[in-house]
């Protein structure tokens, strides 16, 4: 009556090389960022694989601009803050079988925010926007600062797009 099985529990190690840098453009007053990274055997279901596993290298760029911004006629007293952000990723030795888009993918970030009564009250909205699924999202949320370390917030969360396997 009495059955046992075993488990077995991993952390695996990852090796990340990467590079960063970030820079203030004085002609457009917004301020830059780049990363780029290269990781080494990353797992992924591949459904050719007997095991269903298979490891790839993965290369992924980031470029992002942030600018804040006044428009007086919607806060007078705080900027809006603009951000923008690209991620590429291209996946090596990339196979049929495996189950997300690729070998090269591209993601892109729109957010807006700003704040009011002294920044208590922070409205924000964030649009994705997927190239290789050809999805969108718009997840606009506010939050409520009632103290420093206490805060309320509500938002929703939209997606569209095709739908695929």
């Amino acid at each position: 009556w009495h059955q046992s099985g075993v488990g077995v529990l991993r952390y695996e190690k990852r090796n990340v090389l990467g590079f960063s840098t970030d820079f203030a453009e004085d002609k457009t007053k917004s301020n830059w960022g780049i990363e780029t990274t290269w990781i080494e055997g990353n797992p992924f279901e591949d459904n050719d694989e007997f095991d269903r596993l298979s490891y790839s290298d993965t290369f992924n760029l980031t470029v992002s601009v942030d600018r804040p911004t006044f428009i007086n006629f919607f806060n007078p007293q705080r900027t809006f803050f603009f951000n923008s952000q690209i991620f590429m990723q291209y996946i090596n030795n990339y196979k049929g079988g495996f189950v997300n888009n690729g070998p090269f993918n591209m993601l892109g970030t729109f957010t807006v925010q700003t704040g009011y009564m002294q920044d208590r009250l922070l409205p924000n909205v964030t649009f994705v926007y997927d190239v290789n699924s050809n999805s969108d999202a718009a997840l606009p949320a506010i939050t409520y600062r009632f103290t420093e370390s206490f805060s309320a917030t509500v938002g929703m969360n939209f997606f569209w797009g095709r739908w695929e396997y």
